[in-house]
């Protein structure tokens, strides 16, 4: 496969904070020095809608059944993730399901396409850095901006294709980096850039988490 990469700094309507996008930049200008050929697009085949499937056929199943268990427990993650996904994914019946892995099929042939013409696509792992830890649990604005900022971790295992996320440096303390993503079965195209990469700059410091 030709060392040709493509470059997505904002799929579908992500908004990655500034940090994120520098982050996804420096690694493509790696690739570049290493002898791969980059370009930018301005898009990726759909991927928010992917992560919204994805969701429903995680949760959707026994939605009811999941809450009420949630609650009986008292597990506060849980019923975070459960009730600010019930407009995503109840009600799920049948219907529901079929129209959901039929239009998976559709994403995957679009996807796939796209890898096509290039090796591997070099995106955000997130829109956002880092998150404080348990933000998520605090509102229901918090999840969905979580939930939202986390799409190319949800969407992309939809369609079954391999992705790796290479650090690329801090930010202050906090780590930054990007996801690389290619065809099915096709890892070894991941680990090729993400070495490339890893060595065109320098190693994340270790930090001590009692610091």
């Amino acid at each position: 496969m030709p060392k040709r990469a493509a470059l997505c700094l904002n799929p579908d309507g992500l908004d990655p904070v500034p940090e994120v996008k520098a982050a996804v930049a420096d690694a493509a200008k790696r690739l570049e020095r290493a002898g791969w050929t980059v370009e930018e697009i301005t898009n990726t085949p759909p991927l928010r809608e992917a992560a919204e499937i994805n969701t429903k056929l995680w949760l959707g199943d026994g939605y009811e059944a999941q809450l009420e268990m949630a609650e009986r427990e008292g597990d506060p993650g849980a019923l975070a993730c459960l009730r600010g996904s019930r407009s995503k994914v109840f009600p799920f019946d049948g219907a529901a399901l079929s129209k959901a892995l039929t239009r998976r099929l559709t994403l995957i042939r679009e996807w796939l396409a796209l890898f096509e013409q290039y090796a591997v696509l070099l995106m955000p792992v997130s829109g956002e850095l880092p998150f404080p830890d348990q933000l998520d649990r605090k509102d229901e604005a918090s999840f969905a901006r979580v939930w939202h900022a986390q799409m190319p971790q949800i969407g992309i295992p939809l369609m079954g294709l391999p992705g790796l996320t290479v650090s690329t440096g801090l930010v202050g303390r906090i780590p930054v980096g990007v996801q690389i993503v290619s065809g099915r079965f096709r890892e070894d195209l991941c680990l090729a850039a993400g070495e490339a990469i890893e060595a065109g700059g320098t190693p994340s410091a270790a930090i001590d988490p009692a610091g």
